[in-house]
Protein backbone atom coordinates (compact mmCIF):
# COMPACT_ATOMS: atom_id res chain seq x y z
CA UNK A 1 0.00 0.00 0.00
CA UNK A 2 1.45 3.53 -0.81
CA UNK A 3 2.32 5.70 2.10
CA UNK A 4 -0.09 8.02 1.23
CA UNK A 5 -2.64 5.97 2.03
CA UNK A 6 -3.90 4.68 5.58
CA UNK A 7 -6.10 2.25 4.92
CA UNK A 8 -6.27 -1.10 2.14
CA UNK A 9 -10.17 -0.97 1.46
CA UNK A 10 -13.11 1.44 2.89
CA UNK A 11 -16.67 -0.19 2.96
CA UNK A 12 -19.28 1.67 1.77
CA UNK A 13 -22.97 0.52 2.72
CA UNK A 14 -26.18 1.57 4.20
CA UNK A 15 -26.48 1.19 7.72
CA UNK A 16 -29.34 -1.16 7.17
CA UNK A 17 -27.61 -3.70 5.62
CA UNK A 18 -24.62 -3.60 8.85
CA UNK A 19 -25.44 -7.33 9.82
CA UNK A 20 -24.41 -7.88 6.62
CA UNK A 21 -21.10 -6.03 5.93
CA UNK A 22 -19.31 -6.56 9.35
CA UNK A 23 -18.63 -10.53 8.64
CA UNK A 24 -16.82 -8.94 5.63
CA UNK A 25 -15.34 -6.49 7.38
CA UNK A 26 -13.73 -8.80 9.87
CA UNK A 27 -13.04 -10.95 7.46
CA UNK A 28 -10.70 -8.96 5.37
CA UNK A 29 -9.26 -7.75 8.32
CA UNK A 30 -8.27 -11.09 9.34
CA UNK A 31 -6.26 -11.59 6.43
CA UNK A 32 -4.28 -8.91 7.16
CA UNK A 33 -6.34 -5.86 5.21
CA UNK A 34 -6.52 -2.50 6.65
CA UNK A 35 -10.04 -1.77 7.06
CA UNK A 36 -12.44 1.31 6.95
CA UNK A 37 -15.40 -0.12 8.96
CA UNK A 38 -17.53 3.17 10.88
CA UNK A 39 -18.17 0.87 13.60
CA UNK A 40 -14.00 0.83 14.15
CA UNK A 41 -13.60 4.20 13.55
CA UNK A 42 -16.24 6.36 14.50
CA UNK A 43 -16.09 7.89 18.30
CA UNK A 44 -19.03 9.43 19.98
CA UNK A 45 -19.21 13.27 19.37
CA UNK A 46 -16.99 12.67 16.02
CA UNK A 47 -18.43 14.63 13.03
CA UNK A 48 -19.42 11.90 10.91
CA UNK A 49 -19.64 13.44 7.45
CA UNK A 50 -15.74 15.04 8.13
CA UNK A 51 -14.62 11.38 9.04
CA UNK A 52 -16.03 9.56 6.10
CA UNK A 53 -14.54 12.38 4.31
CA UNK A 54 -11.42 11.67 5.70
CA UNK A 55 -11.36 7.80 5.34
CA UNK A 56 -12.28 7.78 1.66
CA UNK A 57 -9.22 10.43 1.17
CA UNK A 58 -6.98 8.01 2.59
CA UNK A 59 -8.36 4.91 1.41
CA UNK A 60 -6.96 2.82 -1.77
CA UNK A 61 -10.05 0.42 -2.87
CA UNK A 62 -13.32 1.68 -2.29
CA UNK A 63 -15.95 -1.32 -1.89
CA UNK A 64 -19.81 -0.18 -3.05
CA UNK A 65 -21.80 -2.30 -1.09
CA UNK A 66 -25.16 -2.31 -3.22
CA UNK A 67 -28.41 -3.28 -1.88
CA UNK A 68 -32.05 -2.38 -2.22
CA UNK A 69 -31.70 -0.82 0.94
CA UNK A 70 -28.36 1.18 -0.55
CA UNK A 71 -30.43 2.18 -3.31
CA UNK A 72 -32.84 3.75 -1.27
CA UNK A 73 -32.52 6.98 1.37
CA UNK A 74 -28.78 6.37 1.76
CA UNK A 75 -28.28 6.13 -2.23
CA UNK A 76 -27.18 10.03 -2.60
CA UNK A 77 -24.91 9.76 0.10
CA UNK A 78 -22.92 6.64 -0.58
CA UNK A 79 -22.63 7.61 -4.09
CA UNK A 80 -21.27 10.56 -3.79
CA UNK A 81 -18.15 9.09 -2.02
CA UNK A 82 -17.58 7.00 -5.48
CA UNK A 83 -16.11 9.07 -8.28
CA UNK A 84 -12.68 10.06 -6.75
CA UNK A 85 -12.54 5.60 -6.86
CA UNK A 86 -14.15 5.68 -10.83
CA UNK A 87 -11.92 7.77 -11.94
CA UNK A 88 -10.19 5.48 -14.96
CA UNK A 89 -7.33 8.37 -14.53
CA UNK A 90 -6.51 7.75 -11.14
CA UNK A 91 -4.64 4.79 -11.02
CA UNK A 92 -4.06 5.61 -7.34
CA UNK A 93 -7.48 4.12 -6.40
CA UNK A 94 -9.47 1.12 -7.43
CA UNK A 95 -13.62 0.63 -7.17
CA UNK A 96 -15.42 -2.92 -6.29
CA UNK A 97 -18.71 -2.68 -6.81
CA UNK A 98 -20.76 -5.36 -4.50
CA UNK A 99 -24.01 -7.10 -4.98
CA UNK A 100 -25.51 -7.99 -1.53
CA UNK A 101 -29.22 -8.48 -3.20
CA UNK A 102 -30.52 -8.87 -6.32
CA UNK A 103 -31.59 -5.24 -6.61
CA UNK A 104 -31.21 -3.93 -10.18
CA UNK A 105 -28.04 -2.02 -10.05
CA UNK A 106 -28.72 1.61 -10.80
CA UNK A 107 -27.37 4.10 -13.27
CA UNK A 108 -23.84 4.16 -14.43
CA UNK A 109 -22.59 1.49 -12.27
CA UNK A 110 -24.10 -1.30 -14.51
CA UNK A 111 -20.81 -0.41 -16.63
CA UNK A 112 -19.00 -1.84 -14.07
CA UNK A 113 -18.46 -5.66 -12.96
CA UNK A 114 -19.33 -6.71 -9.68
CA UNK A 115 -19.14 -9.65 -7.25
CA UNK A 116 -22.06 -10.92 -6.71
CA UNK A 117 -22.47 -11.46 -2.86
CA UNK A 118 -26.30 -12.73 -3.44
CA UNK A 119 -26.06 -15.99 -4.34
CA UNK A 120 -26.10 -19.03 -1.82
CA UNK A 121 -22.41 -19.80 -3.43
CA UNK A 122 -21.46 -16.14 -2.31
CA UNK A 123 -18.13 -18.41 -0.89
CA UNK A 124 -16.19 -18.28 -3.80
CA UNK A 125 -16.69 -14.94 -4.56
CA UNK A 126 -14.52 -13.80 -1.29
CA UNK A 127 -11.21 -14.69 -3.12
CA UNK A 128 -12.45 -12.39 -5.67
CA UNK A 129 -12.90 -9.39 -3.18
CA UNK A 130 -9.91 -10.45 -1.04
CA UNK A 131 -7.62 -10.16 -4.20
CA UNK A 132 -9.02 -6.94 -5.51
CA UNK A 133 -8.95 -5.45 -2.01
CA UNK A 134 -5.23 -6.37 -1.15
CA UNK A 135 -2.13 -4.13 -2.27
CA UNK A 136 -0.55 -4.39 -5.48
CA UNK A 137 2.58 -6.43 -5.46
CA UNK A 138 5.11 -5.03 -7.65
CA UNK A 139 8.05 -6.99 -9.04
CA UNK A 140 11.86 -5.19 -8.22
CA UNK A 141 13.21 -3.30 -11.51
CA UNK A 142 16.22 -4.29 -12.89
CA UNK A 143 17.99 -1.60 -11.43
CA UNK A 144 16.90 -2.60 -8.25
CA UNK A 145 17.36 -5.85 -8.11
CA UNK A 146 21.09 -5.15 -9.61
CA UNK A 147 21.60 -3.23 -6.72
CA UNK A 148 20.37 -5.40 -3.94
CA UNK A 149 22.53 -7.72 -5.14
CA UNK A 150 25.66 -5.36 -4.95
CA UNK A 151 24.55 -4.66 -1.53
CA UNK A 152 24.44 -8.36 -0.81
CA UNK A 153 27.69 -9.34 -1.41
CA UNK A 154 29.36 -6.52 -0.16
CA UNK A 155 27.31 -6.66 3.59
CA UNK A 156 29.84 -8.39 6.32
CA UNK A 157 28.73 -10.94 8.73
CA UNK A 158 30.48 -10.21 11.80
CA UNK A 159 30.77 -13.26 13.19
CA UNK A 160 30.57 -12.31 17.08
CA UNK A 161 28.30 -14.16 19.32
CA UNK A 162 27.18 -11.10 21.03
CA UNK A 163 26.43 -7.29 20.41
CA UNK A 164 29.33 -5.60 18.42
CA UNK A 165 29.78 -2.27 21.14
CA UNK A 166 32.39 -0.41 19.11
CA UNK A 167 35.04 -0.12 15.54
CA UNK A 168 37.27 1.30 14.40
CA UNK A 169 38.54 1.57 11.07
CA UNK A 170 42.11 1.73 9.58
CA UNK A 171 43.04 5.27 7.67
CA UNK A 172 42.80 4.29 4.57
CA UNK A 173 39.33 2.01 5.32
CA UNK A 174 40.60 -0.60 4.16
CA UNK A 175 40.85 -2.95 7.35
CA UNK A 176 38.55 -2.62 10.82
CA UNK A 177 38.49 -3.60 14.07
CA UNK A 178 35.30 -4.76 15.68
CA UNK A 179 35.14 -5.31 19.62
CA UNK A 180 32.12 -7.18 21.29
CA UNK A 181 30.37 -8.13 24.35
CA UNK A 182 31.68 -11.80 23.88
CA UNK A 183 34.81 -10.41 25.03
CA UNK A 184 37.09 -10.22 21.79
CA UNK A 185 38.31 -8.17 18.73
CA UNK A 186 38.14 -9.05 15.56
CA UNK A 187 39.97 -7.41 12.69
CA UNK A 188 38.59 -7.52 8.85
CA UNK A 189 39.73 -6.86 5.83
CA UNK A 190 36.58 -4.51 4.52
CA UNK A 191 36.80 -4.92 0.72
CA UNK A 192 36.17 -9.23 1.10
CA UNK A 193 34.61 -8.88 4.11
CA UNK A 194 37.20 -11.52 5.33
CA UNK A 195 37.96 -12.04 9.11
CA UNK A 196 41.79 -11.98 9.73
CA UNK A 197 42.85 -12.68 13.48
CA UNK A 198 40.49 -12.90 16.04
CA UNK A 199 41.55 -11.59 19.48
CA UNK A 200 40.78 -13.55 22.19
CA UNK A 201 41.82 -13.32 25.95
CA UNK A 202 40.10 -10.04 26.85
CA UNK A 203 38.50 -10.56 30.65
CA UNK A 204 35.52 -8.29 29.83
CA UNK A 205 33.79 -6.85 27.22
CA UNK A 206 34.72 -4.54 24.53
CA UNK A 207 32.86 -1.69 24.09
CA UNK A 208 35.71 0.59 23.37
CA UNK A 209 37.93 0.57 20.52
CA UNK A 210 40.86 3.57 21.18
CA UNK A 211 41.40 5.70 18.02
CA UNK A 212 44.92 4.99 18.03
CA UNK A 213 44.23 1.01 17.74
CA UNK A 214 43.22 2.46 13.77
CA UNK A 215 45.66 4.59 13.39
CA UNK A 216 48.26 1.26 13.77
CA UNK A 217 46.17 -0.98 10.99
CA UNK A 218 48.36 -1.19 8.31
CA UNK A 219 48.19 -3.97 5.04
Amino acid sequence: MSEYFSFDVFLSHSSKNKDVVRPIAERLRADGLLVWFDEWVLKPGDNIPSKIEEGLERSHVLVLCMSAEAFGSDWARLESGTFRFRDPLNRQRRFIPLLLDDAPIKGSLAQFLYIDWSTPNYETEYPKLRDACSPIKTLPTLQEEAARERFEERVISLGHTAAVRSVAFSPDGKLSLSGSVDNTVRLWDVETGRCLPVLKGHSTRVLWLPSCAARRLTR
